[in-house]
């Protein structure tokens, strides 16, 4: 992990939180602070960082850059919530003590991915709707005995990756561009004890998946719209016939040009969740569409 050198600063809508965790969640939750000020709709975005992510985000976003003197400064602890329960079938801890604690206990598998790792803990709605579908879409194939696969496009902290596997997943693969994120995902997989799931760094955009076209019975992809739109082909030709496509980091206003994209494709739509200004969808891949990708 790079030092933490500079602050990045901006003032911008309350309206656009979701917004800013989205586009920041790669510099980990911890890194990130936002102050919300009484009886006013402004909200001032605070990240912790290096110098040249800082001035990356300058350029590309605006606000200033000053350097920061991390010396006598700790990260805001973490909001616990724990666990978070979805469907009776996972129980997603960030408190590594409580974990210890319950995880014997209750129902549906227990899993650690720690707060202020790396983006994906489940607590923000992309991700939380990404787990509710992905459970959705696992729980048929695991009662059935099937062997099945899941790949994970921007897998964050590995936590949809881990889920699979939890969920009896045998094949299984998480894809992100931050080599953090690779490495966390590879760490949270340690943690839990879950050896199945492998992690990759690649560019989605330029990335093709190994073997075959139409391997993974579930594809994931927590990406935003734009990367979504421009690597559909890819992500088109990942999932086996039959099998199934969970998007998310899809604003709610940008569901209906998603759903089109991959309408005209060889997809049909199964079911949106919302929360908030975000929008995850549920796609299925025609069973009749076998080698024509």
């Amino acid at each position: 992990m790079k030092a933490i050198t500079h602050l990045w600063t901006r003032i911008s809508s309350e309206k656009w939180e979701d917004t800013w965790v989205e586009r920041l969640r790669f510099a980990g939750e911890q890194a990130l602070v936002i102050k919300k000020f009484p009886a006013s709709r402004a909200i001032r975005i605070d990240l912790y960082t290096d110098r040249v992510t800082a001035q990356k985000i300058r350029s590309r976003f605006g606000g200033s850059v000053r350097p920061f003197d991390a010396a006598g400064w700790q990260p805001p602890a973490p909001k616990i919530s724990d666990p978070l329960r979805i469907a009776g079938e996972l129980r997603v801890y960030r408190d590594k003590k409580l974990f210890l604690k319950e995880r014997e206990v209750g129902k549906g598998r227990a899993l650690l991915i720690p707060g202020g790792m790396a983006f994906g803990t489940g607590d923000h709605a992309t991700t939380a709707r990404c787990l509710q579908l992905l459970v959705e879409a696992a729980i048929p194939l695991h009662k059935a005995g099937k062997k099945w696969s899941l790949l994970d496009l921007g897998c964050g902290s590995g936590i949809l990756t881990l889920s699979a596997e939890a969920l009896g997943a045998e094949k299984i693969l998480g894809v992100d561009f931050d080599d953090r994120c690779v490495r966390i995902s590879q760490e949270n997989a340690i943690l839990n004890a879950l050896p199945r799931s492998h992690f990759k760094k690649a560019d989605v955009l330029r990335w093709k998946p190994p073997g075959k076209a139409g391997t993974y019975d579930i594809v994931t992809a927590n990406l935003y719209s734009t990367i979504l739109t421009a690597s559909a082909g890819m992500i088109e030709g990942a999932v086996k016939p039959g099998g199934r496509l969970i998007l998310s980091g899809i604003l709610a206003v940008e569901e209906e040009a998603i759903l089109k994209t991959f309408l005209t494709l060889q997809f049909k739509h199964l079911k949106t969740l919302k929360r908030g200004k975000w929008a995850a969808l549920m796609m299925g891949r025609n069973p009749a569409s076998n080698s024509q990708t």
